[in-house]
């Protein structure tokens, strides 16, 4: 099934308790990639959905979960395993030197900024697409008064586990 030690196993198994709303030993389609965090890999939400879906993770599927299946479907620890062990294997999707030098690109002028415009465009139609929503919150207190993101803090905002954790004032 997977090449988890016990020790693992156990500690997935008490952290899937966590996520067992109901006790019945089983959990949404839609937690899975937020279980997955729990132990430190880095899926994104579509290598999930996919490996979900019958994939492999990589090779786009006919037929998509839909957003009703993420939040209806169920899935055990038994069976949640070797989609963790796909999970486990897949490559790092990125580091923080990776989303620097990607943004350095849409730095005009060399200063470590770039346009907010610019960033929510980026954001909201390539690679795995976020709603405008989640980009404003996303961005939110980061944009400066000229309507540009200092790409550094942004970075780390959004790498960071604890919300709110890089604000502008703690950075100078």
């Amino acid at each position: 099934m997977s090449e988890f030690s016990s020790d693992q196993i156990a500690a997935f198994r008490d952290a899937f308790e966590l996520f067992d709303r109901t006790g019945a030993g089983t959990i949404a389609y839609k937690e899975c990639s937020s279980l997955a965090r729990c132990f430190g890999y880095s899926p994104t939400d579509a290598f999930v959905k996919n490996l979900l879906s019958g994939g492999d993770g990589v090779t786009e599927m006919e037929t998509e979960l839909s957003k009703k299946d993420m939040e209806e479907k169920m899935i055990s620890l038994d069976e949640f395993l070797p989609h963790l062990w796909n999970i486990s294997q897949a490559p790092d999707p990125g580091n923080y030197e990776d989303f620097f030098e990607g943004l350095k690109v849409f730095d005009k002028n060399g200063q470590g900024l770039v346009s907010s415009a610019e960033l929510r465009h980026v954001l909201t139609s390539l690679g795995e697409k976020m709603t405008g929503d989640e980009v404003e919150k996303l961005c939110e207190g980061l944009e400066d008064n000229n309507g540009e993101v200092n790409y550094d803090i942004f970075i780390k905002t959004l790498m960071s586990d604890k919300q709110g954790i890089w604000s502008p004032e703690s950075a100078e």
